[in-house]
C-alpha cells in the first residue's frame, strides 16, 4: 500500500489530526453512524473556518482604498519565479468552443477528451486536433471518464444518459437512461481488461454499480443512497470516492465495503450547485478533496490487527480492512474549483472571494504582478499543506477567456498525475498548465537578469536542452559589461569561454574598448591566444598599471608573447621614469625569460630586493654567488647562508672567506653555520673562528675550545687573554701542559675550589696537589673540602699532619668521619679486587693444566707433517723407519715421527741448560712467519 511510485504525502502526526470512520454495511443506518463517528473524533480537528483565510496571500486591494500601500509592497517585494507554465489548447479545439461551451474534460497521456454543453464529446489530440466526435447527449455533459488504458469512454448528462463507449472497439458498449439526471459517472480503471468484470459506477440521487452478467446482461448494485446527489466521483486502483452533499465517501470496491464518510466542514452557506467539490486520487492510497474553501489530503491505509472487543460500536460491527486517514486539512481564503498533486504540494484552481485579483499583463497569460481589475479571474496556486495551514508556494493569475461571466461552478481542472499536466477547463477555453522545465527556468531567470541563478541550473541540470553554458555565460557576460560590472565578467570568463580562442580574442577587443584590460589580465589563459593579444594586454597595464603589470609578467611565461619587444617598451618608460622600482623589477624578470641571467642580477642587486634569490635557485646560478656574496649578505643573511651551505661544491668555502674577511660579522655567520652544519669542512678555520666566537658568540668558543683539536692553541691563548677569558684561558693552558698556571688561575681568579679538586683528580701529579694542599692550609673551609673529597687518591695524612695548630675547622669531624669511611671502604675494595683476581687466576691455572694432561688422540689416518707419512703402521705399531717407534706430539695436536724433526738442541739452549729438543712446531711456526711476513 505505501511502496506505489506515483506522488504520495507523508504524514505528520499531531493529537487531534487524524481522523477515520467505519461502518457498517447497512445503508439504512449508515449515515447516521458515520455522522456521530465524525462529529466524535473530529471534534478538535474539523474546524469551521468559514471566511476566515489560514494564509495571507499578497493581494492588489481596492483602488479607492491602499494604493499606495500595495504599490509598496509591490516594490519592496521580490517578484517570486513561478512554479507552473501555461499554454492554451489550440488546433480545432478553438472552432469548437467559438460555436458550443465547454463543460467537461477527460485525459490521459494519448487523448484529451472534452463534453460540451451541447451534448457532444469531442476526442482530441493533445495539440487540440480533432480525432473524433460523437454526439451522445442532448443536454450539457456533465462528466466524462476514461478507463485505465485509454480504450474507453464513459459519459453522463443532465438528459439522464449513460454512455459507455468504445474508442477503438464496440463491443461492451453500452448506453443507459436513468430516472434523473446524472452527475457522475466512474469506469473501472481495468475496465478493458476482460474478465474484470466491466464494471462501472452511475452517481445519481443514489449511487449504482453496474457490472458484467451472463449473456451480456447488466446486474447493478445500489452502493449507497440518500444524502443528496453524487456530484463527484472518482475511482482509483480499488478504492472509489464519491461526493454527496453531506460528505465524501471511499469505498473498497473489492467488497463493495464503504471505508468511511469524510464529513462536509465548510460553510453550509455555500450550496454544492455553485460551489462544487472536487476530487483526485494522485495514488492508489492517496485522495485529494477539494470543497468550498476547504482542502483535505486523506490516506487510506490497511487496518493492520483486529480492534479489541471493548472499542466495537456494536456487538455485531464488522470493520472494513482498510480505514482513511486526514493527514493534512486546512481552510482557504478562495474557493477551490478542482486541484491535483505536484510532487509534494497541491495544485489549485482557485476563485478569489474577493472582487480584486492581480492584473494580467498584456503580453502574457499568466502573472504574478499584485494590481487591481474589476473581475474575478481563476488563479493556479501551488500550496505546501501543513498541520491546520498551508503556505503558499505560488500563485499566477490566468487570462481566461470572458472570465467575467463565470464563476465557481464553471471551472474545471483535470490533472494527469503522472505526466505531471494539468488542464484548466471553462466554457470558452482550454488552458494546459505543466510544471516549468529547466529551459523554462533559465528563461525566467534571464530574462529577470538573475544570470548567476540561470548559470548554475545550466551547469548542475542534466534536463536542459535549449541553453548551453556558453550561451548562458555569453547572456550574463553582455549584462555585466553593460551595466560595468567588470570585475565580475572578468572572474567569469574562464568559466564561459573555456579554451575558445576566438571568444577569448573578442573578450579581450571589449574590455581593451572599456579601457578594463587590467581587470582581465589576471583571468586570461595561458595559450592559446596570438602573441598580439597578450602584447596588448601588456602595454595597456604598462601604461596604466605597473603593479599588475608586475604581476602579469611574472606569471605569464616568455613563450606567450615577444619578450624583446616589451623589454624595449619598458626600456623607454624607464627612460622617462629611471627611479621606477617597478618596473625594474619587472625588467629584471624580462631578463630572466630570455636568459640573460646577469642582467637580471644586477637589477636586482641594485634595487636591494629578495627576488634575486628565487633568480638564482630557478635557474641554478649558484656559480655567482662567490662574486655577490657580500650584496647578498646584505640583502638576506639566512638566504644567503642556506645557498652557500647547501652548494659547497660551487660555492667553495676558501672563496667565500677571502670575500667576506673584511666583514667580520658576516664571516661569522658563515663559518657558525659552516660549523654546525658542515663540521669537517669547517676544520681549516677554526682558528679563525675562535677569534670570530670571542667576539660575537663567548657561549659557544668555550664549547668549540673544549671539542676542537683544529686549531692553533698558542693564537687562541692569546685571543683569550686579551680579552680576559679566565675560563677558557684555563682550558688552553691545560691543554697546552701548563697545568701549574691554570690551577692558578683556578684558584685566584675563578676561586673555584671544586673545579681546582677536578683539576688534580685528572692529572694526579703530586705538585699539583701540594700547591693544591698550600693553598688551602690557612682556610678552613677549603681544608675541609679537601677531606671530604681527596680521601681515595692522595694520603690524607698529608693534609692533616700541615693543619696549623689551633686552626678551627668548622664541621672537621664529620670530614675525618667521611674520610676514614672512604679510606676504609676503599680498602675492603681493594681486598675484595684481589680476592676475585687471586681466584679467577687460580681457576684459570687448574683448567689450564687440565687442558694439557688431557691425552691427545692419534688416528691411524694421521700423518707426520714432516715425512707425510701415516704415523701408524698398519700393524699398530708406530711407522718410520730407524725411529724406534718414538713419537713427538705437540700441544697445537700436531704429530710427528721423532726422526722427522730437527735436533735443535744445541742451538736453541745456551751452555748448562737442559736440552729441550723438538719444542717448536713446525707447522706453527712456519704459519707464525707467513703471517708475519704478509703483515
Amino acid at each position: 500500500m505505501e511502496g506505489d511510485s506515483k506522488p504520495s504525502f507523508q504524514k505528520r502526526k499531531e493529537n487531534g489530526e487524524t481522523q477515520s470512520q467505519d461502518t457498517t454495511q447497512e445503508h439504512n443506518k449508515e449515515s447516521e453512524r458515520d455522522a456521530a463517528a465524525a462529529e466524535k473524533m473530529g471534534e478538535d480537528t474539523v474546524k469551521r473556518l468559514e471566511g476566515v483565510p489560514v494564509a495571507q496571500q499578497n493581494k492588489g486591494g481596492d483602488q479607492d482604498e491602499g494604493k499606495e500601500d500595495s504599490e509598496e509592497e509591490s516594490e519592496e517585494e521580490e517578484e517570486e519565479e513561478p512554479k507552473l507554465k501555461y499554454e492554451r489548447m489550440s488546433g480545432d479545439l478553438r472552432e469548437i468552443l467559438k460555436k458550443d461551451g465547454a463543460s467537461c474534460i477527460a485525459a490521459n497521456s494519448k487523448l484529451v477528451v472534452v463534453g460540451t454543453n451541447s451534448g457532444h464529446v469531442h476526442v482530441l489530440d493533445h495539440q487540440g486536433n480533432r480525432v473524433r466526435e460523437f454526439w451522445l447527449h442532448s443536454r450539457p455533459v456533465t462528466m466524462l471518464n476514461l478507463d485505465g488504458n485509454g480504450d474507453y469512454l464513459a459519459s453522463c448528462s443532465h438528459d439522464r444518459k449513460v454512455v459507455v463507449q468504445g474508442l477503438y472497439s464496440t463491443d461492451n458498449c453500452h448506453s443507459l437512461v436513468m430516472d434523473t439526471p446524472v452527475r457522475s459517472v466512474a469506469l473501472d480503471p481495468h475496465y478493458h481488461k476482460p474478465r474484470s468484470g466491466r464494471r462501472f459506477v452511475v452517481g445519481t440521487n443514489k449511487v449504482t454499480l453496474y457490472e458484467k452478467a451472463m449473456f451480456g446482461q447488466l446486474r447493478s448494485t445500489v452502493l449507497a443512497e440518500g444524502g443528496g446527489p453524487a456530484r463527484a466521483m472518482k475511482w482509483e486502483g480499488q478504492f472509489l470516492a464519491w461526493a454527496i452533499d453531506s460528505g465524501v465517501r471511499v469505498t473498497d470496491m473489492t467488497t463493495n465495503a464503504v471505508i468511511t464518510l469524510i464529513k462536509r466542514d465548510h460553510s453550509l452557506a455555500l450550496p454544492s450547485e455553485q460551489y462544487p467539490p472536487h476530487l483526485c486520487w494522485p495514488d492508489p492510497n492517496t485522495l485529494l478533496v477539494g470543497w468550498g474553501d476547504s482542502v483535505k489530503v486523506c490516506r487510506v491505509r490497511e487496518r493492520l490487527t483486529p480492534p479489541t472487543p471493548h472499542l466495537a460500536p456494536t456487538p455485531t460491527l464488522t470493520l472494513p480492512p482498510y480505514y482513511l486517514e486526514i493527514i493534512y486539512m486546512f481552510t482557504t481564503d478562495f474557493y477551490v474549483c478542482g486541484l491535483g498533486p505536484l510532487g509534494e504540494h497541491v495544485v489549485v484552481l482557485a476563485y478569489n472571494k474577493q472582487a480584486d485579483v492581480p492584473a494580467l499583463p498584456s503580453s502574457g497569460q499568466a502573472s504574478t504582478s499584485p494590481t487591481t481589475t474589476d473581475g474575478r479571474r481563476p488563479q493556479m496556486r501551488v500550496l505546501e499543506p501543513l498541520q491546520g495551514r498551508f503556505e503558499e508556494i505560488s500563485k499566477d493569475v490566468l487570462g481566461i477567456r470572458c472570465f467575467q461571466d463565470y464563476k465557481p461552478a464553471n471551472y474545471h481542472l483535470e490533472s494527469l498525475v503522472d505526466d505531471r499536466q494539468f488542464y484548466i477547463v471553462s466554457p470558452q477555453d482550454v488552458v494546459v498548465a505543466k510544471p516549468r522545465s529547466a529551459d523554462d527556468r533559465i528563461h525566467w531567470l534571464l530574462t529577470h537578469n538573475k544570470h548567476h541563478e540561470a548559470l548554475q541550473v545550466v551547469r548542475t541540470c542534466r534536463e536542459v536542452h535549449k541553453y548551453t553554458v556558453h550561451s548562458v555565460g555569453q547572456v550574463y557576460l553582455d549584462h555585466l559589461i553593460s551595466t560595468g560590472q567588470y570585475q565580475e565578467a572578468a572572474s567569469l570568463c574562464p568559466q564561459i569561454l573555456g579554451s575558445d580562442k576566438a571568444l577569448w580574442e573578442g573578450a579581450v577587443v571589449r574590455f581593451n574598448r572599456a579601457r578594463q584590460l587590467r581587470v582581465l589580465s589576471p583571468h586570461l589563459p595561458q595559450g592559446p591566444l596570438d602573441p598580439a593579444v597578450y602584447q596588448t594586454v601588456l602595454l595597456d597595464l604598462l601604461h596604466s598599471d605597473h603593479q599588475g603589470f608586475l604581476q602579469v609578467v611574472q606569471e605569464w611565461p616568455g613563450r606567450l608573447y615577444n619578450v624583446s619587444f616589451i623589454i624595449n617598451a619598458v626600456l623607454e618608460t624607464l627612460a622617462r621614469n629611471a627611479s621606477n622600482l617597478t618596473l625594474l623589477r619587472a625588467l629584471a624578470h624580462l631578463y630572466s625569460n630570455i636568459d640573460k641571467h646577469d642582467k637580471a642580477l644586477a637589477i636586482y642587486l641594485k634595487l636591494k630586493h629578495r627576488d634575486v634569490f628565487h633568480l638564482i635557485g630557478r635557474h641554478n646560478l649558484y656559480a655567482c654567488v662567490t662574486k655577490h656574496v657580500l650584496d647578498l649578505m646584505s640583502l638576506d643573511v639566512d638566504a644567503t647562508l642556506e645557498i652557500c651551505i647547501s652548494h659547497l661544491n660551487i660555492v667553495p668555502p676558501e672563496k667565500v672567506v677571502v670575500a667576506l674577511s673584511n666583514h667580520h660579522e658576516f664571516l661569522y655567520r658563515y663559518l657558525d653555520s659552516l660549523y654546525e652544519r658542515r663540521r669537517e669542512q669547517s676544520k681549516p678555520y677554526h682558528s679563525q673562528l675562535v677569534q670570530l666566537y670571542a667576539d660575537w658568540n663567548r657561549p659557544k668558543l668555550l664549547q668549540l675550545l673544549l671539542h676542537s683539536s683544529c686549531y692553533q692553541l698558542g693564537p687562541a691563548l692569546e685571543v683569550c687573554q686579551s680579552r680576559n677569558l679566565t675560563v677558557e684561558t684555563i682550558h688552553l693552558l691545560d691543554r697546552m701542559g701548563s697545568s701549574m698556571e691554570s690551577l692558578r688561575l683556578i684558584l685566584e681568579e675563578e676561586q673555584n675550589l671544586d673545579w681546582a679538586i677536578r683539576l688534580c683528580k685528572e692529572h694526579d701529579d703530586v705538585d699539583l696537589w701540594s700547591r693544591l694542599i698550600n693553598y688551602s692550609l690557612d682556610k678552613p673551609d677549603c681544608i675541609r673540602a679537601l677531606l671530604n673529597d681527596i680521601g681515595t687518591h692522595i694520603d690524607p695524612l698529608l693534609i692533616i699532619q700541615r693543619i696549623p695548630r689551633g686552626l678551627e675547622i668548622p664541621g672537621l669531624r664529620d670530614a675525618l668521619v667521611k674520610l676514614l669511611h672512604d679510606y676504609h671502604l676503599q680498602i675492603e675494595l681493594r681486598t675484595g679486587c684481589q680476592r676475585i683476581l687471586v681466584a679467577d687466576g687460580s681457576k684459570l691455572l687448574n683448567k689450564l693444566v687440565t687442558i694439557q694432561k688431557a691425552a691427545t688422540p692419534v688416528y691411524s689416518h694421521t700423518e707426520c707433517p714432516s715425512c707425510n707419512k701415516k704415523i701408524l703402521s698398519s700393524g699398530g705399531g708406530t711407522g718410520g723407519e730407524g725411529s724406534g717407534g718414538t713419537l713427538v706430539v705437540f700441544a697445537c695436536r700436531h704429530v710427528y715421527h721423532h726422526h722427522c724433526l730437527p735436533d735443535h738442541s744445541q742451538q736453541s739452549h745456551p751452555p748448562g741448560t737442559p736440552a729441550q729438543p723438538h719444542e717448536v712446531c713446525q707447522v706453527c711456526r712456519n704459519d707464525k712467519k707467513k703471517s708475519f711476513l704478509s703483515s
